[in-house]
């Protein structure tokens, strides 16, 4: 299958191509050498292009150090090579302060998102014809920036392309023609599912939060931080409007069974719609802001938690209304939660962050149905109507498990790899096995039958952070 370099993603302070000792360490002598090396990469405005962006806003968090020594030293699993043998500490040095320097207001528009775009022209493979798409399962890999794309069948690995450090979940049609993915550099990238190779790229912000995709692949909504907008795209992945906010975007989703995206802002209480593909605009007010919401799966209600995690709400998109809302501790991260039923009831289950237990709410009355203990405060819970078990991870190296039918906390847990953290659990299209992450730069996929419990497979990898099937994400949507 075709392997292409994506540099967006890697964290790189440098430049692809030789630096020449010249002695300049003032403002402007680096200005020249990023100009001159680094631009064709990071940018001319240093907002990033096929490398990250090198801005105040984005390299908030890194160390002058760990800057300087990625500039000399390199980094490793990227392109990025070390510099050390052709640049002087003083010109290093040089380089990270022009970094920090500030660039203003960030600047990205519709022409700079068409100049950035790429489109790769189809190769002679394709998929084997034993292949499912329904079943294909992407294993993004943190620490090489690289998503592997698995049969779910066979669990061989069938391609591996690069991207960068992605944000916000991957997003297939549901003809399971394509998948996409956008990276916190702004990156957005399309993944052929036809065939097994990279479509399109483009760069649509310098900082993103999120995408949507409508089902039929038509139409494409990016919600962005840096500028604070949300892209409308077509098929094609064109820019067909830029739409300014108000506050930061908390996610972007598609509408079941609409034409339409709604977003919320996790700083003004406010929601937003977005028809496709005319892109008309609606904006209704919101008792307060949404930090992070899901749909409740079939209906057009939404699940919203507030600034905070103080409290939960339900809240009819229809009725444009609240029909009810629950205080809380700890903040759930609802994209992390699961959707099940019990005795004909529908039922949530979320992990709190900060918070070691699992809550359970009964979605017709709206109520905390039970709370379950577990050994510490985790991220996702996953389940499937293949599986008898709720499975929760708890920042720990443990998965705990939870019978659907009683409730109740099974005695044996799973621990994938002691000392390292187990976490984010998928499941086969059936359902009949879940993989589980350890997440370690000596990490693995463990496959597990869901059932039995017993371990079928390990796949190594390099900090499994996420796991997507085909079949789950179109069709379960949990």
């Amino acid at each position: 299958m075709q392997r292409i370099w994506l540099a967006i993603g890697a964290s790189a302070v440098a430049c692809s191509v030789s630096l020449v000792e010249s002695g300049v360490s003032d403002e402007r002598g680096s200005a020249a050498l990023y100009a001159e090396h680094c631009a064709s990469c990071h940018g001319g405005a240093r907002y990033g292009g096929y490398a990250p962006p090198l801005i105040p806003n984005t390299l908030g968090r890194k160390r002058d150090a760990d800057l300087l020594s990625a500039v000399l030293e390199g980094l490793p699993n990227t392109q990025m090579p070390g510099f050390s043998d052709r640049l002087s500490d003083e010109q290093a040095l040089g380089l990270v302060a022009l970094l920090r320097s500030p660039l203003g207001e960030i600047h990205w528009d519709a022409d700079d998102i068409r100049e950035s775009r790429r489109e790769f022209p189809p190769g002679d493979a394709t998929w084997p014809d034993t292949v499912r798409r329904e079943n294909l399962t992407l294993v993004v890999e943190r620490d090489t920036g690289s998503i592997s794309v698995l049969d779910g069948d066979s669990l061989r690995e069938l391609d591996r392309f690069e991207v960068g450090r992605i944000h916000g979940g991957l997003k297939f049609d549901r003809g399971l023609r394509v998948v996409m993915a956008t990276t916190r550099d702004g990156t957005l990238v399309e993944y052929d599912l036809t065939r097994g190779e990279v479509r399109r790229m483009l760069k649509v912000a310098v900082n993103t939060r999120n995408l949507a995709l409508s089902p039929d692949g038509g139409s494409v909504a990016v919600a962005n931080q840096l500028p604070a907008n949300v892209v409308l795209l077509n098929r094609s992945l064109e820019p067909q409007r830029v739409f300014p906010l108000e506050g930061q975007p908390s996610a972007v989703y598609a509408v079941p069974g609409e034409d339409r995206f709604v977003l919320t802002l996790r700083d003004v209480p406010r929601l937003e719609s977005i028809r496709y593909p005319d892109g008309e605009r609606r904006s209704v007010e919101l008792p307060e802001a949404f930090e992070d919401f899901t749909f409740l799966p079939g209906t057009r209600r939404l699940l919203a938690s507030s600034r905070g995690g103080r409290r939960l709400w339900l809240y009819d998109l229809e009725a444009e209304r609240v029909l009810g809302s629950l205080e809380t501790q700890g903040l759930p991260h609802l994209f992390s939660a699961c959707f099940f039923e019990r005795e004909g009831r529908p039922y949530a289950a979320l992990n709190h962050l900060g918070l070691p237990h699992l809550s359970v709410l009964d979605l017709e009355d709206f109520g905390i149905e039970k709370t379950i203990p577990l050994v510490g405060a985790g991220y996702f819970v996953r389940t499937h109507p293949g599986t008898p078990y709720l499975w929760a991870d708890t920042n720990t190296d443990e998965i705990q498990l939870v019978e659907k039918a009683s409730l109740e906390l099974v005695p044996r847990s799973l621990r994938p790899a002691p000392g390292k953290k187990a976490m984010h659990v998928e499941f086969t299209a059936e359902g009949d096995r879940a993989l589980v992450s350890v997440w370690h730069s000596e990490g693995a996929v463990v496959v597990y039958d869901s059932r039995s419990l017993v371990e079928l497979a390990r796949l190594p990898y390099a900090t499994p952070v996420g796991k997507y099937n085909a079949f789950n994400k179109t069709r379960l949507l949990r």
